[in-house]
């Protein structure tokens, strides 16, 4: 496959449109101070550098090649683009990993990770309630749903604490959420919001 244009392939296979519509029920908190953007690394596709080169030739200066994997570029932290309120100068043009933060792409196939920054610990927390409110219309024993629901609680409260310690960590724990539960989660999302 050519570099150009690869972000949009990558898009479709971690089902960007999908975590896009889950994203849209959220809002990075003020207190966030775009964590993200001014510690980690931002990994981007040719096509993506490109654009970003031509958007800002002085800001993209930091975009380098990524030496452990020739196909793609890297911007060490803290990203140029971010403007003086630290927010994101391109949000519109934005890499697609950032466009998917809290999410994170891994090499599984069949999920995608998700990290429990204060968004994503939120989304964890909807995610496990939606879990609970499907098991409890499971046709299970009332033992087996109370089992499967203290577990559930039980991976919240781990991840809050990951969440407590989020600015601190330099590695975090990421729930594995399948990509066929991401569309569910998605009209989960949707339909209670629109109760609302």
């Amino acid at each position: 496959m050519e570099n150009v244009g690869i972000s949009a392939a990558v898009k479709k296979a971690v089902r960007y449109d999908i975590v896009q519509s889950i994203l849209r029920h959220y809002e990075c908190p003020p207190t966030c101070q775009a964590h993200c953007c001014s510690k980690g690394q931002i990994h981007m596709f040719e096509d993506e550098m490109k654009v970003l080169s031509s958007l800002d030739p002085a800001r993209a200066g930091k975009i380098t090649g990524d030496t452990n994997s020739p196909s793609l570029y890297l911007m060490q932290a803290p990203c140029s683009f971010l403007n003086d309120s630290g927010r994101c100068h391109v949000y519109e043009r934005r890499p697609t990993v950032c466009g998917l933060y809290p999410f994170k792409v891994n090499t599984s196939g069949i999920s995608i990770g998700l990290q429990p920054c204060p968004v994503g610990f939120l989304i964890i927390r909807d995610f496990a309630l939606w879990m609970m409110d499907t098991i409890s219309k499971a046709d299970l024993s009332e033992e087996a749903r109370s089992r499967m629901a203290d577990d559930w609680q039980k991976d919240v409260e781990s991840y809050a604490l990951e969440l407590s310690g989020f600015h601190i960590k330099p590695v975090l724990m990421e729930m594995q959420i399948p990509y066929d539960d991401l569309e569910m989660l998605s009209m989960f999302l949707g339909s209670r919001n629109h109760g609302k």
